[in-house]
């Protein structure tokens, strides 16, 4: 969990490149279904079941830990259902504001649901470890800067 930018889809596909657990990257998918910006806005409730019906088909099916990407605005309720009946490793990236807005000012346009620019991008992260990040409890903290140490942190923590 963390806000745009922190690191969350690469450190999930390391974490499936190593086996250690399963990660598909969905911004994409839901860019394909749903689109992007207002048209996903207006989508939004579909989109959300969409992605809780996939995790769930994940969960059921897959042998290995899944990673399960969101930046937990909403889905808490989902996040709950899945916490009783699986065991979750809640992980939080502390990534610096100032590389969550360079990476999101890099990123390919087009391929999110929402394009941030600086500003939006700076203004969330504020808002993110302001009001989002404190209402959760957090298993892991890894740094979202040190791909093979956040890693071996979460492999150690699976185990």
């Amino acid at each position: 969990m963390g806000p745009p930018g922190s690191g969350k889809s690469t450190l999930g596909a390391e974490l499936d490149r190593q086996g250690i657990a399963a990660y598909t990257e969905l911004e994409p998918i839901l860019v394909g279904l749903f689109g992007r910006g207002e048209e996903f806005a207006r989508h939004r409730p579909r989109a959300h079941e969409w992605i809780w019906d996939y995790y769930r088909r994940e969960l059921a099916e897959n042998p290995l830990a899944v990673v399960m990407e969101t930046t937990g605005i909403s889905g808490r309720d989902f996040l709950e259902e899945v916490s009783a009946e699986h065991r979750v490793l809640l992980v939080r990236l502390n990534t610096p504001r100032s590389t969550c807005i360079a990476r999101v000012r890099t990123r390919q346009k087009g391929r999110h649901v929402n394009d941030q620019g600086d500003d939006e991008a700076g203004e969330f992260f504020d808002y993110w470890h302001r009001d989002v990040a404190p209402t959760y409890h957090f298993d892991l903290e890894v740094s979202g800067m040190e791909l093979i140490a956040d890693t071996a942190a979460i492999r150690s923590r699976l185990r």
